[in-house]
């Protein structure tokens, strides 16, 4: 049972589930067919199986065009269960978008 869901902004929706605060995406590409393809993280062994696949994708890509060092914790991250990108790895995605931007940047 949710016990307070509030719009953080048009991206985000902050809920409260058992005392606990989550950040929700809820941005559009959620849905993008693009993210079929990640493998899926079923097993929550990185603890990433709730986190938005499409958000991690999006910091990858930043921290690479940057040149910045590639992350290993993702846990600040919003959540999503919704799409294309549900139960996806979303270290995977990071990990794609990472050398995607490294290989632009350059």
């Amino acid at each position: 049972v949710i016990v307070k869901a509030e719009a953080k902004s048009k991206n985000y929706l902050l809920v409260i589930f058992k005392g606990e605060k989550y950040m929700i995406c809820n941005k559009k590409h959620r849905y993008l067919p693009e993210y079929s393809d990640l493998p899926y993280a079923q097993d929550d062994q990185y603890g990433d199986r709730h986190i938005c696949a499409g958000c991690a994708y999006e910091e990858g890509l930043n921290d690479g065009l940057a040149g910045r060092e590639p992350k290993k914790d993702l846990s600040y991250l919003p959540f999503s269960q919704a799409g294309t990108v549900r139960h996806k790895d979303a270290k995977a995605a990071y990990d794609e978008g990472y050398n995607e931007g490294r290989k632009r940047s350059l």
